[in-house]
């Protein structure tokens, strides 16, 4: 990473925190950390417990432990820009891995900016966030894997691993899987179709063990439309990188003010249409 890189990156991490601390401190009423439905810690084990024969349990669970320590204690702006920000952190790993130069840490807040927006509606949650972050990390750790069997076995393995901790974002996992081996230009056609496969039959052959139905099945643990979004974008933006003249773009005044200027055209226009509703 050169210098003009760490200079985005950390300017780009401060200024988001800053900006997000302050917006969910004074500018959103309480009611959005309310939709939570916080409990006391007292009541957070027997909460818990009904996660557990479900998918997500993992989102589901974590978002109601930080929501029931954090918040009461005036935590919830914080809480929410940590998570983003950890969002955030995941998104540029996953750039580097598809070799995006120098502008990686600015395009990385696409998906983030459209989550924070979304946030703004109180018919969404953190443990959709989460879900997704979960997700991200997950793949995170299988871009690491060196040796292809390896990196088979485990695609399917993740498979059920991904669905059991998040639900439906498991969708999002197989699309970053593909997007992956083809970056890499690994040619496994086979594996490919086999994942594909595999991972859109398995919430159907895994509902009667979770009791969903099968729409249920396929959306849990949310099934609002826009909760997808986030995860949509980045897969578009990899997609967007295929074009070299995007993928390189240099570290400029005009290309940081023109991306910066879309970010915030992004967040007023998802705020504006969630807060609306």
């Amino acid at each position: 990473m050169n210098k003009k890189e760490r200079l985005l990156q950390g300017s780009v991490a401060g200024l988001f925190a800053v900006v997000c601390v302050l917006f969910f401190q004074f500018l959103v009423s309480d009611h959005l950390f309310a939709k939570e439905q916080m409990v006391s810690m007292a009541g957070v084990p027997e909460v818990l417990s009904g996660y557990w024969g479900k998918p997500a349990w993992l989102a589901c669970s974590l978002a109601k432990i930080l929501t029931s320590v954090l918040v009461p204690v005036g935590g919830g702006a914080i809480l929410i820009t940590l998570v983003l920000l950890s969002e955030w952190w995941a998104s540029c790993f996953i750039l580097k891995k598809f070799h995006v130069g120098e502008m990686a840490p600015l395009f990385a807040l696409f998906p983030v900016i459209l989550e924070w927006g979304t946030y703004a509606s109180p018919y969404y949650h953190l443990n959709s966030i989460l879900s997704l972050i979960i997700t991200l990390y997950i793949f995170c750790g299988y871009t690491l894997i060196k040796k292809k069997w390896l990196s088979g076995i485990m695609g399917f393995v993740l498979l059920f691993v991904v669905y059991s901790l998040v639900g439906s974002r498991l969708f999002i996992f197989i699309i970053l899987v593909l997007l992956y081996e083809a970056e890499i230009e690994e040619k496994r056609w086979m594996y490919w179709a086999l994942l594909l496969i595999t991972g859109t039959l398995l919430p159907e052959f895994l509902k009667s063990l979770y009791s969903l139905s099968e729409e249920e099945a396929y959306q849990y643990p949310h099934a609002w439309l826009p909760a997808f979004f986030p995860a949509i974008m980045l897969a578009s933006l990899l997609v967007a990188m295929q074009f070299e003249k995007v993928r390189y773009m240099k570290v400029s005044t005009w290309s940081v003010s023109v991306t910066s200027g879309l970010l915030l055209l992004l967040l007023a226009v998802t705020i504006v249409s969630h807060v609306a509703r």
